[in-house]
């Protein structure tokens, strides 16, 4: 078997799994917790970023081009990878860390795939694309999540 084909498995693998870790927090945020679809997407921001990806990589596997992968890397990596550091290692977060290892594998294989290949041209695209696009989104999800966080939190409470 080749190294692409081995990069390929990997990274559908890595694809399905983070698709699974989105179903989970689809559910518990939007059936159990039941919040709506847009503040499911801003209290849980690791989704928005594994939409994203999700997206870029249909959008790459269709046009094989590559700085659609890049691209996700910006929320994929301020999400996903920094909240490794951010959220707090205990049993209530688990699953929540689970998913932000989940996210860093896919940003390392996105990594290992542009770079192996030296796609540094792509990887300059999908990060300006990535950056132009995202921290202005990055800035509503923060202050939307800072002004609604006492209502956020009282709906985690019945839930528990």
């Amino acid at each position: 078997m080749s190294l692409k084909n081995k990069n390929q498995i990997i990274g559908y693998l890595l694809t399905l799994f983070i698709l699974l870790a989105l179903l989970n927090s689809a559910y518990f945020f939007l059936f159990v917790v039941k919040l709506g679809f847009c503040k499911w997407l801003a209290f849980n921001a690791c989704s928005l970023s594994i939409v994203t990806y999700l997206i870029c990589f249909i959008c790459f596997q269709i046009t094989k081009k590559d700085f659609f992968l890049a691209i996700a890397l910006v929320p994929l990596y301020y999400y996903g990878t920094m909240g490794l550091f951010i959220t707090p290692w205990n049993a209530t977060n688990m699953i929540a860390q689970i998913t932000h290892i989940i996210i860093t594998l896919n940003v390392i294989w996105i990594l290992f795939v542009l770079l192996k290949g030296s796609k540094y041209e792509s990887l300059g695209k999908g990060l300006l694309i990535g950056i132009l696009v995202f921290v202005p989104v990055f800035a509503v999800i923060q202050s939307y999540s800072q002004l609604h966080m006492a209502e956020f939190m009282q709906m985690l409470q019945k839930v528990q």
